[in-house]
């Protein structure tokens, strides 16, 4: 049921919700909508966004077609969360509800929707995941710190009591101090692990994102 069913006064009621509504066609052409729709996509009125087509909107494309997807299979869909954008290509995540409209053959020609803006709520579940995953970061670094300090202590002072008894200058000695200073990065490494203080990650390979200890700590 649209607008154009009811005329103008049902129009100016969709206009008062503080919840957006539209028509598209399958092909995604918008049809009908309100002023919260096209406010909450960036626009001062629907006039302006029915410009757009549907698939301008999308962050990810396929996402349309697995709305349509599932709109032809059982007629509906239910608080589905998608990421779209906004007329300056902001994020904006949104709840849509949506039925299918179909015609005399039984062909899906139109999708009836609500949608609402959820972004504040997608952001403060990534922050408590952001929050959780520094959390498991710093018990991490703190049992790693725990378990290279006493090694590494017993190897700095066998190495410091080795290099007392040999000559200066002497190939074993150069040996030594190559391996002191080894343990000496080991030992800051160590260091910056401790002091990690934010979730930070860096490109591995093959997509694998690994912890960045030096822009964390």
């Amino acid at each position: 049921m649209t607008a154009d069913d009811f005329g103008t006064g049902f129009q100016d009621f969709l206009d008062r919700l503080s919840i957006g509504f539209f028509r598209t066609s399958i092909e995604g052409q918008l049809i009908h909508g309100n002023r919260c729709v096209a406010k909450m996509f960036g626009f001062d009125s629907f006039e302006q966004m029915k410009n757009y087509p549907v698939s301008h909107f999308y962050t990810n494309k396929k996402d349309r077609g697995r709305l349509i997807q599932t709109l032809a299979e059982s007629g509906k869909v239910e608080d589905r969360r998608i990421e779209f954008r906004r007329r300056d290509d902001a994020p904006i995540w949104c709840s849509v509800t949506a039925s299918g409209v179909v015609d005399d053959e039984g062909n899906l020609v139109f999708i009836d929707g609500a949608v609402r803006d959820i972004t504040h709520i997608v952001k403060s579940r990534q922050e408590r995941l952001r929050r959780e995953r520094l959390q498991g970061v710093l018990e991490m670094a703190g049992g790693v710190v725990h378990r290279l300090n006493q090694p590494l202590t017993v190897v700095n002072n066998l190495l410091n009591e080795l290099l007392s008894d040999t000559p200066p200058g002497s190939a074993m000695s150069n040996k030594l101090l190559q391996i002191r200073e080894q343990v000496q990065k080991l030992n800051d490494i160590a260091r910056k692990i401790g002091n990690i203080r934010k979730y930070k990650s860096m490109d591995y390979v093959a997509g694998v994102k690994i912890v960045d200890i030096d822009g964390a700590s």
